[in-house]
């Protein structure tokens, strides 16, 4: 005989005491076809009790581990309630969740028995109320809709859509709209219905006069007229939430402020036109800082050690422009260092040492034209120490920023560069520099369109990043060598980059993101070059944001990979598995944040995109750790040669023998933040 749910759940009420730390060993589904099984165990609350380790150690001190999961029956009550809820959201309105429940040595096994009925469609969409209003609106509200006819009654997706369309009234000026309808009615046919919405828009109201205040907690004064020229709206433009929200992050960028915040006061009618006033108050903080610099960074694929200091002014003669000065020195790597070099007047001869030294002062005009166009001046000397060869570059950029698009943005730069490449020994034909390694003066355009359209800066999910750079030097420099009156030779060359990043969340298995990058460029000269491509401008393989079975410039099919090539090919894909989403701590440790890497890297540089051999690209794969921070996560990884095409036989790792060739050559890469 079947006993009614709320029968055995009272049943279980009442013998609850019998049944007290009895752990939750396995819970399943049933019948489930349109869901993932994962999925549905994100709906309720009972859960699978943890590991045996973490048990274990939560024992031992509760605020490492994870507690072991209890049955509760009144849990189980309410994840009946959540199933059947979930279901009639996703238009499984006739959906019948029960359970059955197994008691074995202490423990529980609980399966969910679902029946998930017919499923219900959207078969018109209606909305009323906007005949009259401008034809960009109505066009908004069609293109952007988050439901379409066929589309499964998703009761979450009705909603969604209901919100985005007040948003649209509200951000084109209507904020006054009032709903009169919001139904799904259902038609006597194969469970499809109707979504109706009718809305009365009201007034249309503009922006009004905008008023600036700086409230008592600030440190510095600021100019009025900065703050209305960086807000995202005029006195007269039609009013919007969204521009309000927009305007707050302009002001926050301009690193000025603590605090900002946007207010309305009362509405204004002025010639038939009903206006919003608005009061902006600001609290700004100390405009100059002098601060020392210690840490990291990925530069050149490569973990790099830094310490500098740096001055900086984020109100430059007004106008929130920020001026800066900063001294840094990094090291990549010190192989059996000469120490007594360390401090000597000769260390960039030291062939033990790569590292950089960089002095730079730049200006930022934060308002170009627009508040969406930034302006970048800056003067840097660097000295770039290899292990061959060591080389001073003076570098004069004027850089651009445009905000296109809402994902979109715009970089263009002007660079002029001297550089003089020099050999670590003494005698300078003991070292045969290859091609770019000889003295040159360049002026270089680049022009750079990005669109990125992911879910998160640090840590991607879902989304993409896309971007084409343009490189071109060359045309300016005659001009330059004669108002200089110099005879440094110069390269004429045009270089681009296509790069793409691609990210997916697949459901199954849960907590695993799949990552793909790729990654291609080339250069050629043009117009009788005087000079070849320098090289601190070619390209490099092998590093941690690279193939990664190779270190950073280790990878090339030239004699020389350290040189660099003028066409490069690669491609990437990661597996990111977070298998402890649901454990504590350990020794202070969050658990949570530790996550997993599997990856296969591809690719390589060649001298031209004339000579690239499919079989000289290069094959790695590996593993990784990673850990989460407020600065994105902390990487570890290890890559191993599995295809390598700079030997002459042996070239796959099933060749090799297991240890000491296949391990002992792999390389472990350090850096902060995800590899692409």
């Amino acid at each position: 005989m079947t006993l009614p749910i709320r029968s055995i759940i009272l049943t279980l009420v009442l013998a609850l005491p019998a049944m007290a730390q009895r752990e939750i060993a396995r819970i399943d589904f049933e019948g489930a076809s349109s869901f993932g099984k994962d999925e549905l165990r994100g709906v309720i609350q009972s859960q699978e009790t943890p590991w045996v380790v973490w048990k274990w150690l939560n024992a031992i001190n509760s605020d490492i581990g994870s507690a072991p999961q209890y049955f509760d029956p009144l849990v189980l009550e309410s994840d009946l309630w959540s199933l059947r809820r979930f279901y009639d959201d996703q238009g499984f309105h006739a959906a019948k969740v029960d359970t059955g429940i197994q008691f074995d040595n202490g423990t529980v096994f609980i399966l969910f028995r679902i029946v998930e009925g017919p499923r219900a469609f959207i078969d018109s969409i209606c909305v009323g109320g906007v005949d009259d209003l401008p034809v960009l609106f109505r066009n908004d509200i069609r293109t952007g809709s988050l439901i379409a006819v066929g589309d499964p009654l998703v009761l979450s997706r009705v909603e969604a859509e209901f919100r985005r369309l007040i948003g649209l009234f509200s951000n084109n000026g209507y904020v006054n709209v009032r709903t009169i309808l919001k139904q799904a009615v259902e038609l006597p046919r194969n469970h499809r219905f109707v979504v109706d919405f009718d809305f009365d828009p009201g007034q249309r109201f503009q922006f009004g006069e905008v008023e600036v205040i700086a409230d008592s907690n600030s440190l510095e004064p600021v100019d009025a007229a900065v703050v209305r020229r960086h807000l995202d709206f005029r006195p007269g433009d039609v009013y919007s939430d969204l521009r309000k929200l927009e305007s707050e992050r302009l002001l926050n960028r301009l690193g000025i402020f603590d605090a900002t915040r946007i207010e309305n006061e009362a509405p204004a009618e002025s010639l038939g036109l009903v206006r919003i006033p608005v009061r902006v108050t600001v609290r700004t903080r100390s405009f100059q800082e002098l601060a020392p610099e210690i840490g990291f960074n990925d530069e050149d694929n490569a973990f790099n050690v830094l310490a500098g200091v740096g001055y900086s002014h984020r109100n430059f003669f007004g106008g929130a422009r920020n001026f800066s000065t900063t001294f840094r020195v990094s090291v990549r790597s010190v192989e059996a260092a000469r120490l007594g070099r360390l401090f000597s007047s000769d260390i960039v001869r030291d062939s033990t040492l790569v590292s950089k030294v960089e002095l730079t002062t730049q200006l930022i005009q934060p308002y170009f034209f627009s508040n969406q166009v930034s302006l970048t001046a800056s003067l840097s000397g660097i000295l770039d120490k290899q292990k061959e060869y060591y080389v001073p570059v003076l570098r004069t950029k004027m850089g651009v920023t445009a905000q296109t698009a809402a994902h979109s943005r715009l970089f263009a730069d002007w660079n002029l560069e001297w550089s003089d490449p020099r050999s670590v020994t003494t005698q300078q034909d003991t070292l045969l520099l290859g091609s770019g390694f000889e003295r040159q003066f360049n002026s270089i355009l680049t022009l750079t369109l990005q669109r990125d359209g992911r879910n998160d800066l640090f840590a991607p999910t879902e989304g993409s990043l896309q971007s084409i750079t343009v490189e071109e030097a060359g045309q300016l420099s005659k001009a330059f060598r004669w108002l200089l009156n110099t005879k440094v030779p110069f390269s004429q060359y045009v270089k681009i980059i296509v790069l793409g990043q691609y990210y997916f969340d697949p459901g199954e298995p849960r907590g695993t993101i799949w990552a793909v990058k790729v990654r291609a460029g080339a250069s050629e000269l043009y117009g009788q070059s005087p000079a070849p491509v320098p090289f601190y401008r070619k390209f490099f393989g092998g590093g941690s944001g690279s193939v990664r079975g190779w270190k950073a410039r280790e990878l090339g099919v030239l004699s020389k990979p350290g040189e660099g090539g003028n066409a490069l090919l690669e491609a990437s894909v990661e597996a990111r598995l977070r298998p402890f989403e649901n454990a504590g701590e350990f020794l202070s440790l969050d658990i949570r944040k530790v996550s997993f890497v599997l990856f296969a890297d591809a690719g390589n540089v060649w001298p031209d995109r004339g000579r690239m051999r499919t079989t000289e690209i290069a094959l790695a794969a590996g593993f990784g750790l990673r850990y989460d921070t407020v600065a994105g996560p902390i990487r570890i990884d290890f890559g191993l040669k599995v295809y390598d095409p700079q030997v002459a036989d042996r070239r796959w790792i099933s060749d090799r023998r297991f240890f000491p060739e296949t391990f002992a050559g792999g390389v472990i890469h350090l850096g902060i933040g995800q590899a692409f």
